[in-house]
Order: structure tokens, then sequence, then C-alpha cells
């Protein structure tokens, strides 16, 4: 009886007229998304090769005309490669510079986002397959729950069913079975033909680490759509009118999409505030200035004990005992300058931390917050790949000002080898199951909300009055 029952289910929902029209919607706009997000990535990819090759030749323009000086003034620019999987979640690729300048004795900054070159895209967005799942499809599963109790009971059929010799509680597993199958169903369709985009693609170079982790990003999606299945069912069966329920769900929905994040953000930051990056700015300089005065008060003190009035008729070995002087004066302030630079930015940065996990636990109620954390981190376009670049950046930046301390602390006539200096590069090289690791709050945060729908579906659907 129970698979006569999930049958029957499974061709109500296939001979509506909605399932025809979620199937045909979900798989144009899911292959739509991907073509249109693949040839985005390519154009990026494209730009990001010819700008990297460009500071190439530029620093390597420095290094072969010796140029010490350009090197500290000018710095070096670094581009940030587009993720593979920007077009199944786009993420923060957008509002994220895409170029760093990394300056001596300056805290890199992200320059020139897509959003601030070309602001179209910050009216309409960009289209990927994450905003098709989260707003398109969520709206549409629905539209496809929201009469599954209370529109049988309108048109008679549900008191016709609760006659059969099947007990009230394998109507009611019938009931979710066949509305999770049949909504599942166009989305796997959906994400086939959008595997088969990204395949097709030749510039997109998908590897096996990619492939799993849109696998990974396919199951959370399944989950946040099986939470709004679950509570379609659930107000389905909690009321006796189609409109009724319809509109009960259009409200969950927008509580669920708009409401819950931006409430969650707003209080965060009135709770947590985060400062802003000008105080950030004022502590630089402020510390550059502390530092830079007492190096020089240190050096100049070292100047007049070694007592050197002609440097040019001081022998060889005197110059190198007086640079290597010279040199311990600068690392030993180097040593407080760095890590105090970092605490400057490790402090707003712990802050905004703060932040985001206040708005991450006062949004665990609506499933919107937890899939767009989740996706975005699977897809390495998120918060967290940020900062790890930051961190990187960090670290080169004490190498940078470490190579040119070293290379010139006084000013000697010596032609300087500039070959040695390493140029900045990152890859991230975290493994699937350490990002599924870190993302476990969100996608148990789906599969508890997924199961209260339907467990609270089941209860209703038992206790539904087919009268």
């Amino acid at each position: 009886m129970f698979s006569r029952l999930i049958r029957k289910e499974l061709t109500n929902y296939l001979l509506d007229l909605r399932f025809t029209i979620v199937f045909a919607l979900c798989a144009l706009l899911s292959a739509l998304s991907v073509y249109i997000g693949g040839q985005h990535y390519v154009l990026q990819l494209g730009e990001y090769s010819e700008t990297m090759e460009s500071h190439r030749q530029t620093l390597q323009a420095y290094i072969d005309n010796k140029k010490l000086n350009y090197l500290q003034v000018v710095g070096e620019r670094w581009n940030r490669r587009p993720e593979v999987l920007s077009p199944v979640v786009y993420g923060l690729s957008g509002k994220l510079g895409r170029e760093v300048l990394i300056q001596y004795q300056t805290l890199p900054k992200f320059e020139a986002s897509l959003f601030e070159e070309d602001p179209i895209y910050t009216i309409f967005g960009v289209l990927d397959l994450a905003f098709v799942v989260k707003i398109v499809l969520s709206i549409c599963v629905l539209l496809f729950t929201y009469d599954a109790i209370c529109g049988e009971k309108e048109g008679g059929t549900l008191r016709l069913f609760s006659s059969f010799p099947a007990s009230r509680s394998t109507l009611a597993l019938a009931k979710l079975a066949g509305a999770s199958v049949a909504v599942l169903v166009p989305f796997l369709f959906g994400v086939l033909l959008a595997a088969v985009v990204m395949a097709l693609v030749p510039e997109i170079d998908m590897q096996h680490e990619d492939w799993a982790r849109m696998g990974a990003l396919m199951v959370v999606f399944a989950l946040y759509l099986g939470v709004f299945v679950a509570f379609g069912l659930l107000v389905s069966a909690l009321t006796h009118r189609r409109m009724t329920a319809f509109l009960g769900l259009l409200g969950l929905w927008a509580v669920w999409i708009f409401i819950v994040p931006d409430l969650a953000v707003n209080t965060a930051r009135y709770l947590r505030p985060a400062g802003s990056g000008v105080d950030l700015l004022k502590g630089v300089d402020k510390l550059l200035w502390e530092i830079d005065e007492k190096r020089d008060e240190a050096v100049g003190a070292y100047w007049e004990k070694a007592r050197i009035e002609d440097w040019d008729a001081l022998p060889d070995a005197r110059k190198i005992a007086f640079r290597e002087g010279v040199k311990r004066i600068h690392n030993r302030w180097d040593a407080e300058f760095y890590p105090r630079l970092i605490r400057l930015q490790e402090k707003p940065r712990n802050l905004m931390r703060q932040q985001q996990r206040l708005a991450m636990f006062m949004s665990a109620v609506s499933p919107f917050g937890a899939v767009t954390f989740a996706s975005m981190d699977l897809a390495r376009t998120g918060y967290v790949q940020k900062e790890w670049t930051e961190d990187a950046l960090g670290h080169h930046l004490i190498y940078m000002g470490q190579y040119i301390r070293n290379k010139r602390v006084v000013p000697l006539r010596e032609e300087l080898d500039l070959t040695d200096y390493s140029r900045f590069t990152y890859q991230n090289k975290e493994t699937l199951s350490e990002c599924l690791v870190r993302n476990a709050f969100h996608i148990l945060n789906l599969v508890l909300l997924m199961l209260v729908g339907f467990a609270g579906a089941y209860v209703a659907i038992l206790r539904y009055d087919v009268r």
C-alpha cells in the first residue's frame, strides 16, 4: 500500500502543470546561470593572465635594473585568480578587490573589485546557480507544496484516501516522500545540466577536488530545498484553505529570505561594532611614525658612537662591520614593527569575526543564512578565503620589509643583486573534508530545520481533520 500511495503522489505531481513549469524553469535557469557565469569566468581568467604577466614584467624590470627604490616605494602588485566554482557560487568575488598592492610597511589592501569597475553588476547582481536555488527554486517549492494537504481536502480526495486500508501514518509518509522526490527530480536534472555545461567549457579546468566540492554544494542545496518542502507540507497540513496556506508560506519565505538575515546582520552590527577602515589606517600611520622615529634615533646614536667622519676613507672591513651593526638595529625595530602591524589588522578582524558569528547564530532560524555561508565556503568565494589571503599577504609583507632592509641599510655605492627576491604567490590547499568540518554547524542547521519541518508535517497530517 505504501508504494502504491507513493506512486499515486508522484503521478499527481508529474501530471500537474506546475511540475512541467518548475522542471523547465529549473533546467533553463541552471544551465543559463552556469553558462553565463562560465563565460564571465573565462573573461576574468583572461584578464587575470594578462594583468599578472604585466605585473611580472614590471617587477622583473625592477630586478634587472637593480631598482630597489622602486620596489620600496612603488611596491609589488598581485592579482587574485578567479575561482573555478564562481559560476556556481559567485559569493564575494564581485565585492572583493581583484588586485592587491604590496607596499613597504603598508598593510595590503584589495583594490579594483568588479562592482567598482563595472557598477552595472551592483544594480542587477550576478546570476549564479546559488541565486537560482536560494531565491527562484525555493519559492517554486512552496508553490509546489502549499496545497499538498489542504488542496486535497478542498477537492474531497483526502477524505477518500483516508478510507483506504492504510494507516494515517502510512499516508503521511507517502505524502512526505512523494513531495520530496517530485521536488528533487527537477533540481537534480538542473544540476546535471549545469555540470555538463561546466565540463564542456574547456577554459573551466575542473579538477577532482573541484568536482567533489561541487557535489558537496549540490547536497547542501538539496538540504536547503528539503527545508522548504518540509515546511510547505507543514503549513499545508496546518491549514484548511489553499489561499491561507499560500499566503502563510509566502510570508514565511519573505521572513526567511529577507527579514531574518537583514535583522541578524543589523543587530550584530549594533551589538558587536567592528570599527572602520579609517581607524585602522590612522593606527598604521601612528605606528609607522613611532617606529621610524625610534629607529632613526638608534641609528643616529650608533653613527655618533662609531665617530665616522669620512665614509669613503674607511676600510672595507670597517664598512662591513658598521653595515652589520646598522642592520641589527633595523632588524630589532622591524621585529617590533611587523608584529604590531599585524596585530593592528588582527583587532578589527577579530571584531568582524565576532560580528559574523553573532549574525550567523541569530540567522540560524532561517535556512537562507546557513546555505549562504556554507556554499560560499565550499566554492572558495567566502570570508574565510579572504582572511587566509590577507594572512599570506601579511607574511609576504614581513619578508619584503626584511629583504629591503637587508639590501639597503646604508647608502653604499655597490650594485645590488635583486635576483633572489621572491614574488608573492598564494594557493588555497584546503581539503574538502576540512571545509566540511568547518561548516558542520551550517549543514547540521539545515538538517535540523528539515527534520523539524518533516516531523511537524508528519504529526500535523496524523491529526488533520479530513472532514
